[in-house]
């Protein structure tokens, strides 16, 4: 594919994670500033919760979507849709018993728009999602871009005029109609759920790996925030989130940048083995670099940044901001071979990489409360992410050694040729 192509394509997927992870930041930013820092930790303990079930129930449908036959796909479209109802309602049913408990003090009614939202996410058309299949990323970016955009706006509006909980939730619920309706409007083919119990048993098959691993991801990602969302008050627990937020925002639209445009590229490639190796051997290369100078700049920028967007209070120890920087570098180092394994069919590899993560996770936890300090379940993050790292790479060097050994074999048999 040409170059100038490439460059197309990579715009749009790059506009579209950084407009969804700014907003999302922007918006935490516009809470901490209108409405406060307690309630700004009420809201992602909400948010954290909700990824949380989420990421334990996703089948990887849209992934699934990219990799089936032309013939298979209306099957699998369907499957799909009524797998994101039965979420959608499922994560509803849970928001609500926490409301009616008071989870966290949390008003019954917060927990009620965002489980109308869950149920109206269920909802969405994954067919926009088909012209990706040729690398067309516009659809995405002009449906979940929008809607992102203008519920962050909503945010704003809505917080000056009632500062509250309820009125970011009320937010939420409007930027999951709008999202929802953009779907059907923009989709290409009707909406079905009527998929046969085949097509569900190949979802199932196919995100059954995936899905665990969502759930190693998830507390690999987010363990330490959630231990602290049950420890710290809201206000702290606020304060330390945004350092955080500020260090995983940026690894995590390079890493689903990485993923978006790396799994179909390199799956091309599987069967060009030398190919294959050479184009993971330069994402490497680049994303070292990359992570290299993210740790640098995060360690000299981030209080100025915390300062600049939410003001003098949420300034943080330097030991903690370079742990944080070091712990997100080592993980932006894992991603080409997340990506290399998944293009592969080896979704096992990342899952069982993130396994040994979320036990570092539960040692931090341990660690917490026996009595440990912050700067302590932030160096067991550093340790689990270098051992996952490390672990990652073994088993892809293992499990592909076969190929990487005929590959070397025909490069020299070339060599000799020639």
């Amino acid at each position: 594919m040409p170059r100038s192509t490439w460059t197309g394509k990579f715009g749009y997927v790059a506009s579209n994670q950084l407009l969804t992870e700014v907003c999302v930041f922007a918006r935490n930013v516009l809470i901490a500033r209108l409405v406060g820092a307690e309630t700004l930790g009420e809201f992602i303990f909400l948010i954290l919760s909700i990824r949380l079930f989420t990421m334990s129930t996703d089948l990887a449908a849209e992934r699934h979507i990219m990799q089936v036959t032309d013939e298979a796909l209306p099957g699998a479209l369907a499957a799909a849709h009524f797998t994101g109802r039965i979420r959608g309602v499922v994560l509803a049913c849970i928001l609500i018993l926490m409301g009616l408990h008071g989870v966290h003090g949390i008003s019954f009614v917060s927990y009620s728009l965002l489980a109308a939202g869950a149920v109206l996410n269920g909802f969405t058309h994954q067919g926009y999602r088909l012209k990706q299949r040729n690398l067309n990323f516009r659809p995405a970016l002009y449906i979940e871009g929008v809607a992102t955009v203008l519920g962050t706006l909503a945010v704003y509006i809505a917080a000056s005029m009632a500062p509250s909980l309820e009125a970011v939730c009320a937010c939420v619920l409007a930027q999951a109609i709008l999202q929802s309706t953009l779907s059907h409007i923009m989709a290409e083919t009707p909406y079905k759920t009527n998929s046969t119990n085949l097509d569900s048993k190949r979802l199932f098959s196919f995100g059954l790996p995936l899905l665990l691993t969502g759930v190693a991801m998830f507390w690999s990602m987010q363990g330490e925030r959630l231990i602290l969302s049950a420890i710290l008050p809201a206000d702290a627990f606020a304060h330390f989130s945004m350092m955080f937020q500020l260090a995983l925002v940026p690894v995590l639209v390079m890493s689903r940048m990485m993923l978006t445009l790396g799994l179909p590229y390199l799956a091309s490639l599987k069967h060009h083995w030398v190919e294959f190796e050479h184009r993971l051997g330069q994402l490497h290369i680049l994303t070292y670099l990359v992570a290299f100078g993210f740790a640098g700049c995060f360690l000299i920028f981030a209080n100025s940044a915390l300062d600049l967007l939410f003001g003098a209070d949420f300034r943080s120890e330097t030991k903690l901001i370079m742990l944080v920087a070091i712990a997100q570098a080592l993980r932006l180092c894992r991603a080409p071979q997340s990506v290399a394994a998944q293009a592969l069919g080896q979704t096992d590899i990342p899952f069982k990489s993130n396994l040994v993560r979320v036990a570092a996770a539960l040692v931090a936890a341990a660690s917490m409360f026996v009595g440990g300090s912050i700067t302590t379940l932030l160096t067991i993050a550093c340790v689990g992410e270098g051992l996952a790292w490390a672990t990652q790479g073994l088993l892809f060097s293992l499990r592909n050694r076969a190929a990487s050994h005929s590959s070397s074999m025909q490069f020299r048999a070339q060599e000799m040729s020639q």
